[in-house]
């Protein structure tokens, strides 16, 4: 089991830089925190490899009350420029280029508390998970986004260091639609809502996803319409190597391994009658996943999901499926050989079924969640669930306090076990 530490976030001091017009503001993402040793190595018997929480999965949050820094996009704050009549006079020599205007800076950090919960061999922890700058900007049809993020270890081990771009792209309206080049989220099922800890399919690599390619994307309508619908047709030529899946969960965390030629589609319409909006999703996906052990493998999913909301209410629930082999060492880890024992190959699934269901409530400022999700990895009988109850608090639009209970567990032919029980306390704040 791996060992976690917890966060809160806690804006650091950021500018906002005067623009006109301001770039729509977008939210940080979030990504878990791998300081932890790996789970350890599959017993003689080959039980399953159990990697400890990675630090609760970092989040986008979809609402101001979430308290993860993870969505698509940034968080800056636009000041209005006063007319010019108001403007102090100011030597020519310190005017502001004119491509400062239409730049907007923001930033924030995220400060987590790990609690294990009478889990063996764990200690607490409170960690940085990791402060971002954001770095937007907007010149007529064309626009750039750019967010690097640091903190004092890094997150995974497979990352190069403790700073890295989560994303980095050009881009340029096309009326209908955007076109985004460089390196930008992937769309497939659900992107995410209010968590910090994060579900299964994060840890698996399928969720907060940054890779290297193109993206185009639009919307139909508008979305207080009452029919309305938003697509995506992506194509990236390699992963971006810094999501947050666990080791030797996704083909980054092995050496030498790459995603390739990863082609996603989507579509999102979207149904508002009266107070309720339904939303429904369905998303396709090809990849090639480079595996030196045993070569390059194709692998397709698919994915449905849905999401209603009514006032406060909002009820969410996906079903994902993926055919073909993008790992070769989980669920069953594999053990080098010694002098009296010859190594033992790691055993991987390449049919692998997922589900995500949750539901939340918001009053004021504070939001009830729970979430449920799975991963059922078939070719070797082995099934991971995550519950995920939380209470999130909006102290003020920069800054969410979000506690979250998680209980974790992998169940498999040799019986069950625990992968992680915790409380984990987030503060995030951002300007």
């Amino acid at each position: 089991m791996i060992r976690s530490s917890l966060a809160i976030a806690v804006a650091i001091a950021g500018a906002t830089t005067v623009m006109s017009p301001p770039a729509q503001a977008q939210q940080p993402s979030t990504t878990p925190d791998p300081t932890q040793p790996p789970a350890a190595s599959a017993p003689a018997q080959e039980a399953p490899s159990v990697a400890p929480p990675p630090a609760g999965a970092g989040v986008p949050a979809a609402s101001s009350s979430s308290v993860p820094v993870q969505s698509e996009g940034t968080t800056g704050v636009a000041q209005s420029v006063p007319p010019e009549a108001a403007k102090p006079a100011l030597p020519s020599a310190l005017e502001l280029p004119k491509w400062m205007t239409g730049v907007m800076l923001g930033g924030g950090a995220l400060l987590w508390y790990y609690q294990p919960i009478k889990v063996p061999s764990t200690e607490n922890n409170v960690s940085l998970y990791f402060a971002n700058l954001l770095i937007d900007g907007k010149w007529g049809a064309f626009g750039l986004h750019v967010e690097p993020r640091f903190r004092d270890t890094k997150i995974r081990p497979f990352y190069d260091g403790p700073a890295w771009v989560e994303e980095a792209y050009g881009s340029v309206d096309l009326g209908p639609a955007e076109l985004r080049v460089g390196k930008t989220y992937s769309h497939l099922g659900l992107f995410w809502y209010t968590s910090f800890y994060g579900n299964v399919q994060v840890y698996d690599g399928l969720k907060l996803d940054p890779d290297y390619g193109a993206s185009l994307q639009g919307n139909v309508g508008k979305s207080d319409d009452a029919v309305s619908l938003k697509w995506w047709a992506q194509y990236f030529v390699v992963d971006g190597g810094t999501n947050v899946s666990l080791q030797n969960r996704d083909t980054i965390s092995y050496a030498g391994a790459r995603r390739r030629n990863q082609a996603i589609a989507r579509v999102e319409p979207q149904f508002r009658a009266g107070l309720a909006t339904i939303t429904l999703g369905a998303s396709g996906e090809y990849l090639q996943a480079d595996l030196p052990s045993i070569g390059p493998q194709n692998v397709w999913r698919v994915a449905a999901d849905a999401t209603l909301a009514v006032s406060g209410l909002t009820l969410r629930g996906e079903v994902l499926e993926q055919d073909g082999r993008t790992v070769t060492d989980f669920p069953y880890a594999g053990t080098p050989a010694t002098a009296t024992t010859p190594a033992v190959p790691g055993r991987s699934s390449a049919k692998t079924d997922y589900l995500l269901a949750g539901l939340e409530y918001t009053l004021g400022p504070v939001t009830a969640l729970y979430t449920l999700s799975a991963g059922a990895y078939r070719d070797v009988s082995v099934t991971q669930w995550m519950h995920v109850p939380a209470i999130s608090v909006a102290v003020s639009p920069n800054l969410s306090l979000l506690g979250e209970l998680v209980f974790w567990s992998n169940d498999s032919p040799q019986g069950s076990s625990l992968v992680d029980r915790s409380f984990n306390l987030t503060l995030n704040g951002h300007i």
